[in-house]
């Protein structure tokens, strides 16, 4: 388990910080919205949305156990729709997009993303490396970082910097432009 993504380490290492808006955009079971609750505490917000309503309850259960509900909320939505995660504009200093891109229309994701973004906000693609690897999609499947890079930037990003939260994966930070 030390070899995939740990989600605790993966905040720090983009900078969150305590009373920040974070928004989980295809949360799946909130693998990364609790220990972003904690560290946002009791004066910040963390949002999960998702189009499945059994992961949402998966991450609300998760949001209970770890006395963190009054922090992490939940919304069922589609956000192929245009406003599709319903939030409403400049909403978050953190928007997450972790291991979607590669099943969904990035350019539409991204869109959602930049329009509920503060205006110095940030947002986080997450994706697979192109490469084989043991688990997730099949090669063919997955989409290079460049690709994702441009389609951010086409929707209103630029690049701040790259990282590697599991050999595995790749990450951009991308921050979104004025």
């Amino acid at each position: 388990m030390n070899n995939f993504i740990r989600p605790d380490e993966f905040w720090k290492t983009v900078g969150l910080r305590a009373e920040q808006t974070v928004v989980h955009l295809g949360c799946g079971a909130g693998f990364y919205l609790i220990p972003a609750a904690h560290i946002v505490g009791p004066n910040g917000n963390v949002i999960g949305i998702d189009v499945l309503p059994d992961m949402l309850a998966d991450t609300e259960n998760k949001a209970r156990q770890e006395n963190v509900e009054n922090i992490v909320r939940t919304i069922r939505a589609n956000l192929e729709n245009s406003s599709g995660s319903t939030l409403p504009e400049k909403n978050a200093d953190w928007v997450l997009v972790a291991n979607i891109l590669h099943q969904s229309d990035q350019t539409k994701i991204f869109t959602e993303a930049k329009r509920i973004l503060k205006d110095n906000g940030k947002t986080i693609a997450v994706e697979w490396n192109t490469s084989a690897t043991p688990f997730g999609p099949p090669p063919a499947e997955r989409i290079s970082k460049e690709d994702i890079q441009s389609t951010a930037e086409k929707a209103g990003f630029s690049l701040e910097k790259e990282f590697e939260p599991s050999p595995y994966h790749f990450g951009l930070v991308l921050t979104k432009k004025a």
